[in-house]
């Protein structure tokens, strides 16, 4: 297929992303996403932290079309040697994919090159049963927290 068509096909499958609208820096894109997307106070926060901190030093000069999922799952490995904990990935892995959907969803980019890469392993930590309260402490903690927050128990 030659590329008018292919062109044409995108445009009636209303599937087209002009190549000039993914131009734009990942740091602009991430301070107008934020500024736009509505969220609780302490999500915006979070968010903003992640891109200022963990995100936009490795990725804020680039536009957000030349993003890949190679870079994203180098920034997951720089985050790794960091030190940053699996469930710490994980959470700052949601934010940069939110902004890079919002991109999609705006036909600023194609696809979102956070799902298109290689999810972080998280490793199965193994739980020493010697250490888990019993069902008695359970039970005895239960009673203590009262009727309001037992079921949490």
């Amino acid at each position: 297929m030659d590329f008018a068509t292919k062109m044409e096909n995108h445009k009636r499958e209303n599937s087209y992303v002009d190549p000039s609208a993914g131009k734009v820096s990942v740091r602009r894109y991430a301070a107008d996403w934020l500024a736009l997307k509505p969220m609780a106070a302490g999500t915006e926060e979070s968010y903003e932290r992640i891109m200022r901190l963990h995100v936009l030093p490795q990725l804020g000069k680039k536009t957000i079309s030349q993003v890949t999922a190679a870079d994203v799952e180098e920034l997951y490995a720089l985050w790794r040697r960091q030190g940053a904990m699996p469930n710490t990935i994980d959470s700052r892995r949601i934010a940069l994919s939110g902004m890079f959907s919002h991109a999609v969803r705006h036909k600023r980019i194609r696809e979102n090159p956070v799902k298109q890469a290689e999810k972080p392993a998280t490793p199965i930590m193994q739980v020493d049963e010697r250490a888990l309260p019993s069902f008695d402490e359970i039970s005895a903690l239960a009673k203590e927290v009262g009727p309001r927050l037992e079921p949490a128990v």
